[in-house]
């Protein structure tokens, strides 16, 4: 009887929401309807789903969300009739076509990646959001989305699979060995993000890559994931004849605290670069080890003034770890 019960209740909230998408046309209903008749009002023929659409659009908010909770139950026939509701001017639009298309989830993937190419950087926002919110499904055609030649889409594509997380760093992995430089790029940032200690070695061949960008992007994402057995790699990372590749590097090394290899920071601080001298300070700060207080204390007269100020800020911090 309890599910008897339910089911009339959903059936007329349906049929109630329909007679409001169509703006006040009678649809006379009563507690025996059938589910035959209920399904009707949920069908998908282009009465229905432009009156649910309109919905979406109605000045009460309950209505709004009723709406695109209907939209998502209805699945892959509703896609493209959110997808350009996406495109609309008001974001509460923009917001519920998102969410019913996250309700659809797979079957949405495929124009959810389209999506992502529209001129309209906010149609191409509330895509990636979407995508990332699917999850697992997602993965796959996202990975593939990093080999596009559109820069903006690579980044949304490598955003997204950050925010899925832990399901995606395996294929991330994998796109390391892409023969395409951006796509081992994109791969390395969504892999910082995630910080995933599975990445660590990965990412340590990823340091020798022949690409300098490949080679400063790894530096960076060891510093953020932190493991201490990226320290050997990016002590010879500093060696680099690239300031480009030095500084991640450095910048990594002084995110791993006692496991830097404080004597080579030391001897980067004789760089003849500015921006190496900066970036050792910076990590010698951070790392406070007192056997750099010295050697940085001599670099409170350099030429540069950011090397100059980071030097101030590093000795602070060297002398209130050593306290």
């Amino acid at each position: 009887m309890a599910g008897t019960r339910n089911g009339k209740q959903a059936a007329q909230q349906r049929i109630l929401l329909y007679a409001t998408a169509k703006e006040g046309e009678a649809l006379y209903t009563n507690d025996l309807m059938s589910d035959k008749r209920a399904y009707s009002i949920h069908t998908t023929s282009g009465m229905d789903m432009d009156g649910l659409i309109k919905a979406i659009r109605h000045t009460n908010l309950g209505i709004r969300w009723r709406a695109a909770l209907a939209l998502g139950d209805i699945g892959e026939p509703a896609v493209k009739p959110l997808i350009r509701a996406l495109k609309e001017t008001d974001q509460d639009v923009r917001w519920l076509a998102g969410l019913a298309l996250g309700r659809i989830g797979a079957a949405a993937i495929p124009q959810l990646i389209r999506a992502m190419s529209e001129n309209d950087y906010d149609v191409r926002w509330h895509a990636t959001r979407v995508l990332a919110e699917i999850g697992e499904p997602a993965i796959k055609p996202l990975i593939a989305a990093l080999q596009e030649e559109d820069s903006d889409v690579q980044w949304r594509s490598a955003f997204a699979l950050s925010l899925i997380g832990k399901p995606a760093v395996e294929p991330l992995i994998t796109s390391l060995k892409s023969r395409k430089w951006w796509v081992r790029v994109r791969a390395i940032w969504a892999l910082g993000e995630i910080r995933d200690k599975r990445a660590v070695e990965p990412l340590i061949q990823s340091v020798n890559d022949q690409d300098w960008y490949v080679r400063w992007s790894a530096a960076d994402a060891l510093g953020k994931i932190g493991d201490k057995r990226a320290a050997m790699c990016l002590g010879k990372a500093l060696k680099e004849s690239d300031s480009f590749v030095q500084v991640p590097s450095i910048w990594a090394l002084g995110k791993l605290g006692s496991g830097a290899p404080v004597d080579s920071l030391i001897q980067s601080l004789k760089n003849s670069d500015w921006y190496v001298r900066w970036g050792a300070v910076e990590a010698l700060g951070n790392i406070g080890d007192e056997r750099a207080l010295e050697p940085v204390r001599k670099l409170l007269h350099d030429k540069d003034e950011y090397v100059r100020r980071a030097a101030e800020d590093a000795i602070r911090k060297i002398e209130s770890k050593n306290s």
